[in-house]
């Protein structure tokens, strides 16, 4: 009899054994993840497309609990509350962190730098990627960084008045994303720095006369061009943006090791996806403001050159001041000299 229940208890411990890493895969891993612009605009959509990857990817094993900015934290402690275990992820652009980390919106955009497709080559095979992870260890954010969906130019400006040359900008308050707005800076203009949800009310209110932010797709799902009837380019300040997820280090060392290797293929699968997706929709922005009147105004190529030496003579003087600036800006400039030459002789010229 006792034989019996010894081989009994046994076969349950084995069973039990067994099941053990199929009851854990069932398992639901459910992340909170806030966003960098208010619910019902482009990039939070974006961001909730990128959740829906995720839980398909991953079988429905890990879930992404979306938030708008703000919902959590205000939107420019995303990076500091991630690290803090506030919440898992932030959903988000490196431009957010230019007073914590004055390097980091070179991740997002070098002013007459590298488009979209340049900057993707610089990631991946220019050691971008390591830079960017190296970036946060270095300001000692517990964080890991994923590379999500790269943007496209952006328009330059919207205004209530055409700009066309260097002295169109005189007295003028904009809105300008770092780093091209500390460039404005030094050279004399007034620049200020918000978040996409304050950029209205203080359009209305007459408290800045100018701002860009993003794609026609966003400026669109922005409202701007209810207020500003003109819309510059080409987009000499940010040529291409970069998205990222920033997860804290221990909720991803907690995931099972299966669901790190499918986050990060859904990840990367999101990341060409959404790209396209938001090109498609400023095709159809693009479309739409040609049916309300406004007026695309090609800013005068002198003055964009001007505003490109401003930009590579700031870059140079920051890259000099700090040594992972510079270490940042040589590998960019250094990936460029054998990239742009490279690109330019497989182009049409159309």
């Amino acid at each position: 009899m006792k034989k019996k229940i010894f081989v009994g208890v046994f076969a349950l411990v084995i069973m039990v054994a067994l099941m053990t890493p199929a009851l854990a895969q069932d398992k639901v891993i459910k992340w909170k993840v806030q966003g960098f612009v208010p619910a019902g605009m482009l990039y939070h959509e974006t961001l909730q497309r990128t959740a829906a990857i995720v839980k398909e990817v991953t079988g429905g094993r890990l879930v992404w609990e979306v938030f708008p900015a703000g919902a959590l934290v205000p939107p420019f402690e995303g990076l500091k509350a991630v690290s803090d275990g506030v919440y898992e992820a932030n959903f988000g652009y490196t431009g957010q962190w230019v007073g914590k980390i004055p390097v980091a919106p070179l991740f997002t955009a070098a002013p007459g730098g590298m488009n979209a497709l340049d900057m993707q080559m610089w990631f991946e095979h220019g050691g971008g990627k390591e830079l960017y992870q190296e970036m946060y260890d270095k300001y000692k954010y517990n964080v890991k960084v994923f590379i999500t969906s790269p943007i496209a130019m952006e328009i330059f400006m919207w205004s209530k008045k055409p700009l066309r040359k260097l002295e169109d900008f005189k007295g003028i308050k904009l809105r300008m994303m770092p780093i091209m707005g500390d460039v404005l800076t030094k050279n004399g203009m007034a620049v200020v720095f918000m978040p996409a949800g304050e950029i209205m009310p203080n359009l209305q209110r007459g408290v800045i006369d100018a701002a860009e932010y993003s794609i026609p797709a966003f400026d669109k799902s922005l409202g701007i061009w209810e207020v500003c009837k003109y819309l510059h380019l080409p987009g000499v300040h940010q040529p291409a943006s970069q998205l990222e997820v920033v997860v804290n280090k221990k909720a991803w060392e907690a995931l099972p090791a299966d669901l790190k290797v499918l986050m990060d293929a859904a990840i990367w699968k999101s990341r060409l996806q959404n790209w396209l997706w938001m090109e498609s929709k400023s095709i159809e922005a693009m479309a739409f403001f040609k049916e309300k009147g406004i007026e695309i105004v090609q800013v005068d190529p002198e003055t964009v050159k001007i505003f490109m030496k401003w930009a590579n003579d700031y870059l140079d003087e920051m890259g000099a001041k700090d040594e992972f600036y510079g270490k940042v800006w040589k590998s960019q400039k250094a990936f460029g000299d054998k990239w742009y030459p490279y690109a330019k002789m497989f182009s049409l010229p159309h």
